[in-house]
């Protein structure tokens, strides 16, 4: 299971043309919090420092939770922005298949935002949701 969520973390490219998030430019700390049913406690959450530059927040793949526009696996749709808010579906294919949606909620300096896959897995339905949470740490590192 712990292959399938970081896959998902790593897959989801988004529309390149959409608006720029409300997202201080800088060094992010990332926290990812994993639900699913059958795993007592969950996952343990997994956290990440990203430096987001001024190019990065001029496309919304670079800033968006579990993003990585160079995964060609994941293909995005109804890719929208209303105010702070995101939102997307999402279809996975090959080895971890899935579908889903999620939203994200940029203030600044902090988001916060969610997305739930739906899977097959050892031939059984399962549903998995993240949770995620961001917060501006201070200045890019060199």
């Amino acid at each position: 299971m712990r292959t399938l969520t970081i896959a998902l973390l790593t897959c989801c490219p988004l529309a390149a043309n959409a608006q720029a998030p409300n997202m201080k430019e800088g060094l992010w700390e990332i926290t990812t919090k994993t639900e699913m049913a059958g795993m007592p406690g969950g996952m343990k959450p997994m956290v990440v420092k990203q430096c987001i530059t001024k190019k990065d927040l001029e496309d919304p793949r670079r800033t968006t939770p579990g993003a990585d526009p160079k995964d060609q696996r994941c293909q995005v749709t109804d890719y929208k922005t209303q105010g702070n808010t995101a939102t997307w579906n999402v279809a996975c294919k090959g080895e971890g298949a899935m579908t889903g949606s999620g939203s994200v909620t940029y203030s600044g300096t902090s988001y916060t935002g969610v997305s739930t896959m739906k899977m097959k897995h050892g031939g059984q339905d399962h549903v998995m949701t993240l949770h995620y949470s961001g917060k501006h740490v201070g200045p890019c590192k060199s």
